[in-house]
Parts: structure tokens; C-alpha cells; sequence
């Protein structure tokens, strides 16, 4: 939230006067929500509900039992029929365990439904339960780190090390093939999450999304141990074909789609009631908005 910075020369009592009056205003006189905001708000709660219901399980010791309770990334798609989605991660400290985007889709199968995508980001076998169901166990992870060509060593200060992530983010590009059309991605500019990988020192990383529109369709992760860059990529996409380029060199295909509770990258679609959507996914008037 931003706020408003007052002159102090002239008039200093009389702006604070205003500006104090100006906040019991807004908190008595407050606006009500429009339709938009009060259904965004409770689709991202139905999201939220869901996420906090995942329990996770692994024998390594520290694992994260639990997704982190706020996303690293909120989107939607109209185009492509989600109406709200988000990216959650699992694991507070380092690089998180793994990425799942919870999306809302107007009509998968002709019903609204809730559709996730799994992926994985560590070695390290785990399992994902829901209601003590088991819904994803991952066996590893497709994710490869490679060294970054040329690369000049780490920045001595995080703001530098930002910098320099974001430098050779934007020499990667990428596109995808679905229903047999080419779609270039766009590099988000600023990454969606920062970690360090380890305790070294100048260790650092972060996560960067090349999304459709605002649907993040790749996961670029670029890291520093401490003494030299390296990235890897992942999916976030059903496409047919993906591909990352360096300088306009290939550098990572997207390997094909393996369906599974113990794929490390792979999704799931369950009907659900949508607010503000009916049963065949058209919008419902304004005074029934929310579903039961």
C-alpha cells in the first residue's frame, strides 16, 4: 500500500487534520465491494481452501508438512476459459519442494471444475495427501541445472545478484505448440520468488515464469552456489512441445507428458461449483452471483 506524503513547511497541522479525518472517512464510509471484487475474493478463498487441505509426507527430515499460505503468483486466463487461477509452493526456506497451480476453469469437461498441476522441484520422493487420499507421489524431479555459458561470477550483494538473475533471465526465450500453433511466451520481469538454495555464502536464486498472456506456461529457476550460475526449466503446460533457447540456442525441450500419481509433472480436474458460474460454466446474473 502506498502513502500519501504530506509537506512539512506549510500547512503541516491542516494536512494531518485532513488526512486523519480522510482515514475515519474511508473506514466509516467505506465503498461496497463491486460483484467483480466479492466474486475474485471468494474464488481465491475455494483456491485457498483446497491448498490448505494438502497435507504432505516424506522421510526426509525438514520436509515441509505443509504448502506455503500465501502464492507466489495469481493469474487468469479468459482465453483459455480460467477464470482465476493461482501458483502455490511448497517449503518456506531454499528452493521449494514443488510448484502447484490451482486453476478454475469455466467448463473442463463441459462442467466447472478445479484443475492443478503438479510439479516437482527435488529428488527427494514425497506425497501429497487430501482427505488422507494420497493425490500426487513424486519419485524425483525432471528439473536438470546446467551452468550458465559465460557466466561472470556471483554479485557480492543480493541487489546485484537480482540483477544479474534478471540479466540472463532475459536472454532466455521460449515458446510452445498447442492445437498445432506456435505461441510465443513472454518473460515475466521480475522473478516470482527468491530463495537461497544453500548456506553458502553468495548462495541465491530465484524462480521466473514465461507465461501466455499472465498463465505461466514455464518455470526458469536460476541459482548461484555461491561460486557459479546455473538454471533449470520445468513445465507449467499441458503443450504439445516447449522449448527454452539461450541467445537463441536451443538449451531444454520439455519432455513428454506422463500421466501418473508418480509423475513429477502431471495435473488433475475435479468438477466443483464455481462462484459466479452455473452448472454449464456461463455466467450467472448479477443476483446469483454466488453459489451455494
Amino acid at each position: 500500500m502506498l502513502l500519501s506524503q504530506h509537506r512539512f513547511l506549510v500547512g503541516c497541522a491542516l494536512a494531518l487534520v485532513v488526512s486523519v479525518n480522510a482515514m475515519v472517512w474511508s473506514e466509516d464510509d467505506k465503498p461496497p465491494a463491486t460483484r467483480a471484487e466479492t466474486l475474485q475474493a471468494q474464488r481465491f478463498e475455494l483456491m485457498q481452501s483446497h491448498i490448505a487441505g494438502f497435507k504432505v509426507e516424506s522421510d526426509e527430515t525438514g520436509f515441509a508438512t505443509r504448502f506455503a499460505p500465501k502464492p507466489i503468483f495469481k493469474y487468469s486466463d479468459p482465453a483459455r476459459g480460467y477464470v482465476a487461477a493461482s501458483v502455490w509452493k511448497l517449503g518456506e526456506q531454499g528452493r521449494p519442494k514443488a510448484l502447484i497451480a490451482v486453476e478454475l476453469h469455466r467448463a473442463a469437461y463441459s462442467k466447472p471444475s478445479i484443475c492443478f498441476e503438479y510439479a516437482s522441484l527435488t529428488k527427494s520422493p514425497f506425497t501429497v495427501l487430501a482427505d488422507e487420499k494420497r493425490i500426487w507421489s513424486p519419485k524425483g524431479t525432471l528439473y536438470e541445472f546446467m551452468p550458465i555459458p559465460d557466466a561472470p561470477e556471483p554479485e557480492s550483494t543480493p541487489q546485484l545478484r537480482l540483477i544479474q538473475m534478471r540479466s540472463f533471465a532475459k536472454r532466455f526465450a521460449s515458446n510452445e505448440i498447442v492445437d498445432n500453433e506456435t505461441c510465443d511466451l513472454r518473460l515475466l520481469p521480475q522473478p516470482v520468488d527468491r530463495y537461497a538454495p544453500s548456506s553458502a555464502k553468495l548462495a541465491d536464486g530465484a524462480i521466473f515464469f514465461f507465461t501466455f498472456g499472465t498463465n505461466p506456461e514455464v518455470v526458469l529457476l536460476i541459482e548461484s552456489d555461491g561460486q557459479r550460475w546455473e538454471y533449470a526449466a520445468g513445465r507449467l503446460t499441458g503443450a504439445e512441445k516447449v522449448v527454452l533457447t539461450y541467445d537463441s540456442k536451443l538449451v531444454w525441450s520439455g519432455p513428454p507428458l506422463q500421466s501418473g500419481l508418480d509423475s513429477p509433472f502431471t495435473g488433475s480436474v475435479i468438477p466443483t461449483l464455481i462462484p459466479g458460474l452455473g452448472a454449464d460454466g456461463k455466467e450467472l446474473p448479477e443476483s446469483k452471483s454466488v453459489q451455494p
